[in-house]
């Protein structure tokens, strides 16, 4: 059987992704958890890490409307293509790198222990709609309810204090650094 293993770990960890035809998944599945050191978890410990990690998801905090500078997701861009501006997006994505995204991805550590999910929006001190939260949860790891939201870039500094409002309730946040927990990945060349 022929497998694709990558060591992406999308969680923030030190981590593996396993490709296998679907025919062999439920013998791959068994054969890992027969040994003592394998434990299976579930997609919810995946995204609780993710998140701690302040790494963006795909259809949750990321979309095709978004921008690389608005997701500050910059580092992606290589020098060569910045001064080419040979990609789609070129004038709007190099145009924002100049002067600032009007909006940012931030993390954000909620007051309380209540957590609030993807669909909450900012809201500023009418009650007017300013942003929106793409991912949100309770973090394990860091012992308190965090999320990811798109706040106006005025609002991005951490320390800046917003509030959300999810279900006819509002709830106080604070814009803090991501990630929430360091990346512990293992780089090529780097320290083991």
């Amino acid at each position: 059987m022929k497998l694709w293993i990558s060591r992406s770990g999308y969680t923030g960890e030190d981590g593996f992704e396993i490709s296998v035809p679907g025919q062999h998944v439920v013998a791959l599945a068994d054969a890992l958890v027969a040994e003592p050191e394998v434990k299976p978890i579930g997609l919810g410990a995946r995204d609780s890490l993710r998140l701690e990690a302040g790494l963006p998801l795909y259809g949750h905090d990321l979309d095709p409307e978004t921008t690389p500078v608005q997701a500050d997701l910059g580092f992606a861009l290589s020098k060569r293509r910045r001064e080419a501006g040979d990609f789609m997006g070129a004038g709007r994505i190099l145009a924002e790198r100049a002067a600032g995204a009007a909006s940012k991805r931030v993390g954000l550590l909620i007051a309380g222990r209540q957590p609030v999910r993807e669909g909450a929006t900012v809201v500023d001190a009418d009650g007017t709609e300013i942003g929106r939260v793409t991912s949100g949860g309770f973090a394990p790891s860091v012992g308190a309810a965090i999320a990811m939201a798109y706040v106006p870039a005025e609002l991005a500094t951490p320390g800046t204090t917003v509030s959300l409002s999810q279900r006819g309730k509002v709830h106080a946040a604070t814009v803090t650094a991501m990630p929430f927990i360091p990346h512990r990945y293992v780089r090529a060349g780097g320290p083991k």
